[in-house]
């Protein structure tokens, strides 16, 4: 026969008084104790998750995008192009966006298809017009922030630093 009241009469100490309260309390009657919801091991249970210690060119490869001998990455950052959220890449040799899931790129241009870098709006509304010999792109939600400054003035030193066409 199961005892169903084993559980009730299971008892444990107080550390502010040392009193014996029910296994169940929150609260110590005696004092006002109060006892923690969860023990702290379960509370800190996301501590023991192994870190990970890719470097960005091996998460890069590992999501379809690997980069070229002397490629380096001047951005990396999440936003959305075309209602899908992703990564942009900036580096020396082109722009991509992709999402990771799946390794689908939206857009990989080598720099110089790059004609026109435009920020429209402002704030965290604000979004990134890019023109270039592929067609036109808008990129919004910086990870809920405005556009990154840094990444506009990378943009349009890459537009004005490509070679000149004959004209």
């Amino acid at each position: 026969m199961v005892d169903h009241f084993a559980s009730m009469r299971a008892e444990k100490t107080c550390p502010d008084c040392a009193e014996s309260v029910a296994a169940a309390a929150r609260v110590c009657r005696f004092c006002g104790y109060r006892f923690a919801s969860a023990p702290l091991t379960s509370q800190l249970h996301w501590l023991r998750r192994p870190v990970d210690t890719r470097t960005l060119p091996e998460f890069l490869l590992d999501w379809g995008m690997a980069l070229a001998q002397g490629e380096d990455v001047a951005f990396f950052g999440m936003c959305e192009m075309e209602g899908e959220i992703g990564f942009l890449l900036l580096t020396t040799l082109r722009l991509a966006f992709f999402v990771p899931r799946g390794a689908r790129k939206l857009m990989d241009w080598s720099l110089p298809q790059l004609r026109d870098v435009e920020v429209r709006g402002r704030g965290r509304r604000a979004s990134l017009h890019l023109s270039g010999e592929a067609g036109e792109v808008t990129l919004r939600h910086f990870a809920g922030k405005a556009v990154p400054a840094e990444l506009v003035e990378l943009l349009a030193a890459a537009r004005l630093a490509r070679p000149s066409s004959p004209g």
